[in-house]
């Protein structure tokens, strides 16, 4: 039997009714069939979870956020979220975004979202990526009549209004607010202290009398950073044949001046934060998308027209620490930390500002550019950080936020990092004075040198 053939013969078998459309994306990455649009909150998502060694599967409309906290109190479970499906047969062709709304193909416990109901047709994914199986409400009910049914998924009423699931819109939201965040971060008491060697880097950026020796003599103090800029100096990635012994000769022979003095700073802040190891925003994550981001805003940095290229280590210091709100968030509220990672979890495909928004009021670019203003950091560095997610923004140093979501959009095809789209935006590109071509040239020369990146951001988290 083909693969394409399993959730059709699923329905064939159960006497169920059903049409198959084929479908694509628009720019917006909205599903639309060869007809016309498609309602986007008719298309149902799953997602699998497990409690107490049983296996659920929480059913809701492809666009609305599943409310995880609101989802487990209702249930009374301590559910977690299952990414990994390569140990189910049943499941291990799927991925977690695409997965059949169908708990009895399955063998699970369904909990299908109330909201549902309400709706003429639905439309369930298929084993194949362009096809879309429509069905009537009754078709659907028929196959869930034996699921619980409950209220936890958030559309935009109160996705955007941070309500829960269940909250009406005349209740007291209760969750952390940014005013509270925001004023934890300007107390200095409970603010980590830039490292000293970034405080020496940052002065050693206004010495006219700054040199590789000075900058050397400053990274050499920490034995742990002058390891990592040798390593990466020694690395196949820069391509010196040469032996690297000393972080002097790093700088004057493979690295340069400009890029070690952003790359130890960018190292020293990042190390400074106690955060999570695992998760999709916990630190092995983090330094794995920094360095590729790092990388590639190099690279298209060297592409824009020399009058208007921006300063390459500074760009390289925006790729690298753009997403610094999660570490400090990491570092300062660890429940809330957490809980916005299970939330990105269940909901692959909902913007990772939205999620942060709707769990603590406030986005990682914004705390990220509170603390990158708190220590008087380059006015370059706190645009990109924060507004790296911002299309068409344009403003004095905007050159190095554009870079970063540029890069960004480009990590989104290989399931890196926080874009929930691959599109490049034609606007940005022009902003920049690049092509498309050129942008997707220097991404397929990236791809070459994953051995050698993935090597330098475990050697950050060691």
């Amino acid at each position: 039997m083909s693969k394409a053939a399993s959730v059709t013969d699923f329905l064939a078998k159960r006497s169920i009714e059903f049409e198959l459309v084929k479908v694509g994306r628009d720019e917006s990455g909205h599903y639309r069939s060869e007809t016309g649009p498609i309602t986007q909150d008719a298309i149902l998502r799953a997602v699998t979870m497990r409690a107490d060694g049983a296996r659920y599967l929480a059913i809701l409309p492809q666009p609305y956020l599943l409310d995880f906290e609101v989802l487990k109190r209702v249930q009374g479970l301590d559910l977690t979220i299952v990414t990994d499906y390569a140990f189910d047969p049943s499941i291990q062709s799927f991925k977690p975004a695409k997965l059949p709304a169908l708990p009895l193909m399955f063998g699970m416990v369904g909990i299908v979202d109330e909201s549902i109901f309400k709706r003429d047709t639905v439309y369930l994914f298929s084993d194949e990526p362009n096809l879309l199986v429509k069905l009537t409400i009754a078709q659907y009910k028929s196959l869930v009549e034996q699921d619980e049914r409950a209220s936890f998924a958030c559309g935009d009423d109160k996705l955007y209004s941070r309500k829960s699931a269940q909250q009406d819109v005349t209740e007291a939201v209760s969750q952390f607010t940014p005013i509270r965040i925001k004023q934890r971060i300007d107390e200095t008491f409970d603010l980590p202290a830039m490292p000293d060697i970034a405080q020496e880097i940052m002065r050693l950026r206004v010495d006219p009398s700054a040199d590789a020796k000075k900058l050397g003599a400053i990274v050499a103090r920490d034995p742990s950073l002058a390891a990592q800029i040798i390593s990466w100096a020694s690395s196949p990635y820069y391509g010196y044949k040469g032996t690297i012994d000393s972080v002097e000769t790093a700088i004057s022979r493979v690295l340069g001046f400009d890029l070690v003095m952003n790359l130890a700073l960018g190292i020293s802040i990042g190390k400074s934060l106690n955060v999570p190891d695992e998760g999709p925003l916990g630190i092995h994550a983090f330094w794995r998308q920094a360095v590729y981001s790092a990388s590639l805003v190099e690279k298209l940095c060297l592409m824009i027209p020399p009058k208007q290229r921006p300063e390459r280590g500074l760009a390289y210091l925006a790729g690298l620490l753009h997403n610094f709100g999660h570490l400090l968030l990491g570092h300062l509220f660890s429940p809330q930390f957490k809980m916005i990672n299970d939330y990105i979890e269940a909901n692959p495909e909902i913007r990772l500002e939205d999620i942060e928004h709707f769990v603590i009021g406030v986005t990682h670019q914004e705390i990220g550019a509170w603390l990158m203003k708190n220590w008087h950091m380059p006015d370059e560095l706190i645009v990109a950080v924060r507004w790296h997610h911002q299309e068409e923004f344009w403003s004095k140093h905007a050159v190095y936020s554009n870079l970063v979501l540029l890069s960004n959009r480009l990590l989104k095809r290989i399931e890196m990092g926080d874009e929930v789209a691959g599109r490049l935006p034609q606007s940005t590109l022009e902003l920049l004075e690049l092509d498309e071509q050129q942008v997707n040239t220097s991404f397929e020369q990236l791809l070459e040198e994953r051995e050698s990146l993935d090597l330098m951001s475990k050697q950050l988290v060691a």
